[in-house]
């Protein structure tokens, strides 16, 4: 299983099970209500009455409307009476900017001394405070142009490495002490 996905179960507070092997309806391979709308509804459509995209929408609302106004033999009550009195059980999002974020790839790198990591071979600048630390990335693989640190809650952009701008740029210069380091200076 990818990494990424354990990350989001994490962060949307879900926990990932794995159906049995060969456990069709685990896995929603046919689902009861997928049945009901082919069985009641589509089977029983009069496509002589119908003549666009939109009145087979239409038609559908209609019957998934007036299917859930209507009492069920086995439950006793209708599936939207059933829906609302679980509805606090039912977690939303806080917003659709979180949701966004949790879905986002998660990957652990170090920063260079050039003030560089790389993702996919591909080289990006960060800010120097981060030069010798490692940092985790957040990311859209598709849209690395929004890719960032996420450091002490704070965001840090990165850039693709301009190479011949990165290496005019003034880092602090760390000096080798020789006589901690051992060896013969003048070899």
């Amino acid at each position: 299983m990818n990494h990424q996905t354990e990350f989001i179960c994490d962060s949307i507070g879900t926990v990932l099970l794995h159906a049995k092997v060969r456990d069709g309806a685990a896995k929603g391979k046919i689902e009861r209500a997928f049945r009901t709308i082919q069985e009641s509804w589509l089977y029983g459509l009069d496509i002589t009455t119908v003549k666009s995209l939109e009145d087979v929408n239409s038609l559908l609302a209609e019957f998934i409307r007036s299917y859930n106004l209507k009492v069920h033999s086995s439950t006793g009550e209708t599936p939207i009476d059933r829906f609302l009195k679980s509805r606090e059980r039912i977690k939303t999002p806080r917003s659709e900017e979180w949701l966004d974020e949790c879905f986002l790839h998660r990957e652990k790198r170090s920063v260079r001394h050039d003030a560089t990591l790389s993702i996919n071979k591909v080289q990006y600048d960060v800010p120097m405070q981060f030069i010798g630390q490692t940092v985790e990335v957040r990311f859209w693989p598709e849209h690395m142009e929004k890719a960032y640190i996420l450091y002490d809650k704070k965001r840090y952009p990165l850039r693709k490495t301009n190479k011949v701008e990165n290496g005019r740029t003034k880092r602090a210069n760390l000096r080798i002490d020789y006589n901690l380091t051992g060896g013969d200076i003048h070899a």
